[in-house]
């Protein structure tokens, strides 16, 4: 890890990128004169000056205190670094992380969307996300609230695998309301930063962290987004460095679909209507559970005519029983999370 020294004395990434990219070890720097790495990196005098004095770093005790907030760290030059980011335009030099970092080698799709999803686009999270991880599939999100807590969320529920790239240093929990995710994804998954400890979470920040889950997973997929956000952010940088993106259709007069169904009008997207739809772009099994519902005959009735969403009123019309015993049969089903509420009054199935 002496190339972290580097880090420590504040050189530029940037030139950290160079050194790493055209030298195999930290110390083959020390094998060029100043003169010549003047020349050969185009290095200012201050650069250069930063460098020598990276040799003087106390790093046994800079690796003690991330040691003691329990996070590890890996550069650009380790083996366990996923090869998909490393690959990218502009790659972080450092990654510091918490939990399996060997996750970075499964399959991994990107889940991402809005902060404030509606009713439909919590449910497309979590089937979505249910069907990818029975496949074997590993999640990545950016565990902000919205679609980013849901797909985390489901992952863990489905005792999946998921990963988790912040905006912060990896001592400063953001947003706080997911700190129970935060601490399990920790412990379970993996949660990774490119930003060093104290690192509060600056605005600027997580279009740089965006850049880094495009580049970990084989795809993304998009689950609903308004005109801009910073999943478009990500879906963008995932096409320019070639990656798959997806998308879910949603309602054309909701403004939280807007930016999905712009991506697909615009055919930056692939339309996906089930986690399978992308498993198939990559030739990768399928190995989904069948849903167990357990439901009695007349919940069977009520779920078979909610092929599409309907009101009391409507399944009243299509089944031919009576409001009262509607009412409970649909408690019961909510209590099975077989169906779901939604607003205007209408019921539409969740599995």
């Amino acid at each position: 890890m002496d190339w972290y020294r580097l880090r420590l004395v504040n050189l530029k990434d940037n030139i950290i990128l160079n050194l790493m990219r055209k030298l195999n070890h930290y110390n083959d720097i020390f094998k060029l004169s100043k003169e010549q790495l003047k020349i050969y990196f185009r290095l200012k005098d201050e650069d250069i000056n930063k460098i020598y004095e990276s040799k003087k770093v106390n790093l046994s005790k800079e690796l003690e205190i991330l040691k003691r907030n329990k996070i590890n760290i890996i550069s650009l030059k380790d083996d366990n670094y996923s090869i998909y980011l490393k690959n990218i335009s502009h790659p972080p030099v450092f990654l510091y992380y918490k939990g399996n970092i060997n996750l970075l080698n499964n399959k991994i799709i990107a889940i991402v969307g809005t902060r404030k999803p509606t009713t439909y686009g919590k449910i497309c999270c979590e089937k979505f996300t249910r069907e990818l991880v029975q496949s074997g599939i590993t999640t990545i999100s950016g565990l902000a609230l919205g679609i980013d807590a849901i797909c985390h969320k489901t992952t863990l529920e489905e005792k999946g695998n998921t990963i988790a790239i912040v905006g912060s240093g990896l001592d400063v929990i953001y947003p706080y309301e997911n700190k129970k995710y935060w601490n399990e994804i920790s412990e379970k998954g993996l949660i990774l930063s490119e930003f060093p400890l104290n690192t509060k979470p600056l605005s600027f920040n997580f279009p740089m962290r965006n850049r880094i889950i495009a580049g970990i997973a084989k795809g993304i997929l998009v689950i609903e987004s308004k005109e801009k956000g910073g999943s478009l952010i990500t879906a963008s940088l995932a096409i320019e460095e070639g990656r798959d993106v997806f998308a879910v259709p949603g309602d054309i007069y909701s403004p939280a679909s807007l930016g999905t169904n712009n991506l697909i009008k615009n055919s930056e997207a692939k339309l996906v209507t089930c986690g399978n739809d992308i498993l198939k772009e990559f030739n990768w099994e399928c190995f989904l559970k069948k849903s167990n519902l357990n439901l009695t005959k007349e919940e069977s009735i009520v779920y078979n005519n909610l092929a599409t969403e309907k009101t009391l009123d409507e399944l009243i019309l299509s089944t031919g029983m009576k409001a009262n015993i509607l009412l409970a049969l649909l408690i019961n089903m909510e209590i099975k999370n077989a169906i779901t509420s939604v607003s205007g009054g209408k019921y539409r199935r969740k599995k």
